[in-house]
């Protein structure tokens, strides 16, 4: 059959196929195509025998096999550095984006951090304070001389002393039955003349009428406790000092009862004549006060008819 490119005549050239003499492929139509079988790669892989295809369907799974292995490791490489970086940011300790390295950053809310502290200063003694480097406060017991144990206010308050303060409250003169003053038989020393005052009892034990002595002290600041004594006067009467007990309460304002903060009671039956050590009581502010009540009975027993508390003196020793 003639070559449609080179006219040449070989037997088995059929329109379509490869000439021998020009190796041109040329196709007629209405052909049967079996000749693209032998042409094609679908076409020689059809044509190899069984156990060929065998071997390339092989070959082509481990191939195929070895790209997918290879992506998947490519993509959860990926995968995971991602997720690591996502986590990580924000959480203490790893520095999120743009954070480069050096030295760590802190995290946490602002304005918690405390202000960098003073400069040493360099100051001469002359040069002025200022509010970042504040002058020391001055010692609040250098003003007063210290005393015996510590102490460093002593003073005596009573009818009859010319130092601290002493009130009466409710007085009235009605002979032996009110308020009356006994000139002698306190404590005589010091700031003190020795007098007393007689405060007549309410007539119960558990109920007060009014009638108080007020004994103060103006401290100042800074101090922290004061040591009471109560002086017991002795006039050689009984019913002038007859408080069995006499109450007292501490007070953190002479003015005000209700600044009460504790209280004591003295025999004055079994301690006439003597200075009574009572106790050590905190100070409440730059004043100390002390209050005596009329809380007592004088009637019944003959020796309790007319019976009075005395109201004499008190010191205290503060620090």
């Amino acid at each position: 059959m003639r070559c449609q490119r080179c006219g040449s005549e070989q037997r088995g050239a059929l329109p379509g196929l490869v000439c021998p003499d020009c190796g041109s492929v040329a196709r007629s139509a209405g052909g049967d195509g079996s000749w693209i079988a032998r042409e094609t790669l679908a076409g020689r892989l059809s044509t190899l025998p069984r156990s060929r295809k065998a071997l390339l369907a092989a070959g082509v799974v481990v191939v195929a096999g070895s790209l997918v292995t290879g992506a998947s490791l490519l993509a959860s490489s990926g995968g995971d550095d991602s997720g690591r970086r996502t986590g990580a940011v924000g959480r203490a300790g790893i520095p999120p984006d743009g954070i480069g390295g050096g030295a760590p950053t802190r995290i946490g809310p602002s304005g918690t951090e405390s202000p960098d502290p003073a400069p040493t200063s360099s100051k001469s003694p002359s040069s002025p304070a200022s509010p970042r480097d504040p002058a020391p406060s001055p010692s609040r017991t250098s003003r007063y001389p210290s005393g015996k144990g510590g102490y460093m206010y002593t003073a005596w308050a009573g009818p009859g002393c010319s130092t601290g303060e002493y009130r009466e409250h409710g007085r009235f003169e009605d002979g032996d039955d009110g308020w009356y003053t006994v000139d002698s038989g306190g404590y005589r020393g010091s700031t003190c003349d020795g007098r007393f005052s007689a405060v007549p009892m309410s007539g119960s034990t558990t109920q007060d009428r009014g009638n108080t002595a007020t004994w103060s002290w103006h401290l100042g600041g800074g101090y922290r406790e004061c040591a009471l004594t109560v002086f017991v006067p002795d006039s050689g009467r009984d019913r002038d000092v007859a408080g069995n007990p006499t109450v007292y309460r501490v007070l953190s304002n002479p003015d005000d009862a209700d600044s009460a903060y504790t209280g004591f009671a003295v025999r004055q039956t079994v301690h006439r004549g003597t200075p009574v050590d009572v106790s050590s009581y905190p100070v409440k502010g730059d004043t100390f006060a002390v209050q005596l009540i009329d809380r007592g009975r004088d009637w019944g027993d003959e020796e309790l008819v007319g019976a009075h508390h005395a109201a004499a003196q008190l010191r205290v020793d503060c620090r």
